[in-house]
């Protein structure tokens, strides 16, 4: 599908990629864990200049990645080429859930007791956002960690995954975990520490995504190839 562009940071942008020839891929921050895509990938900004050929873009950042997805959607309105979506859905809590809703990081201070141990799954990013929590914090870093945590109290917990739930039941009771912090990906990755929290009746303060640009979107990768096969600017 020459002229497809895939923004990158999404396991769904693998799966697409894999599912199409003559696409090309552009990364925006480099991956913490190196995929094997099947298409040339170059790492930088999406501007529109890197969006030059292109006659379609998918965005398929990581889910709470909007500053990328307003990026696309500004890079690809100045090009004028037609821009989807791909966001997979968001995790939902069930009656087995104890999730305190957030609407951003620093709220957290307000819902986390300041005598907690709290495991923090946000990503950097939220980090300045966070100053104000008084709990003691840990937060895992995929490989390793050589800079303390940037916050009064906690540090950081190295690990490679993927993690099962039972890796993160041992974990949570190993540090003695008391709430869980997390921004609401989505996805299958991160879910077990989700279902751990759960086994364990641990609350957790789910944080959630933030506002995205308007436009066509879908929610998975077949979802995203039906709308690929009848857009006429496609390429297909």
């Amino acid at each position: 599908m020459d002229g497809l562009v895939i923004i990158g940071g999404s396991i769904e942008a693998l799966r697409l990629a894999q599912n199409l020839r003559g696409v090309r891929v552009i990364l925006p921050t480099p991956e913490r864990v190196a995929r094997r895509w099947p298409c040339p990938v170059c790492l930088g900004p999406i501007t529109a200049e890197a969006l030059q050929g292109a006659h379609v873009v998918v965005e398929a950042a990581h889910p709470s990645d909007t500053e990328t997805a307003f990026s696309v959607a500004r890079a690809a309105r100045v090009v004028g080429v037609p821009h989807l979506q791909l966001v997979r859905p968001p995790w939902r809590a069930t009656r087995r859930d104890l999730w305190v809703p957030l609407r951003h990081p620093q709220e957290a201070a307000a819902v986390i007791p300041a005598a907690a141990r709290v495991l923090v799954a946000t990503g950097r990013d939220a980090l300045p956002r966070l100053r104000n929590l008084r709990a003691e914090v840990l937060m895992r870093r995929i490989g390793d960690a050589p800079d303390p945590l940037p916050l009064r109290r906690g540090r950081f917990l190295t690990g490679e995954g993927p993690f099962t739930v039972a890796d993160e039941i041992r974990l949570l009771r190993k540090e003695r975990i008391d709430w869980l912090l997390v921004g609401n990906a989505g996805g299958t990755g991160g879910w077990p520490k989700l279902a751990a929290a759960r086994a364990l009746r641990l609350p957790v303060a789910m944080i959630d995504r933030p506002r995205r640009p308007g436009g066509p979107r879908v929610s998975t990768v077949k979802e995203a190839l039906a709308w690929l096969n009848l857009h006429p600017l496609s390429g297909g």
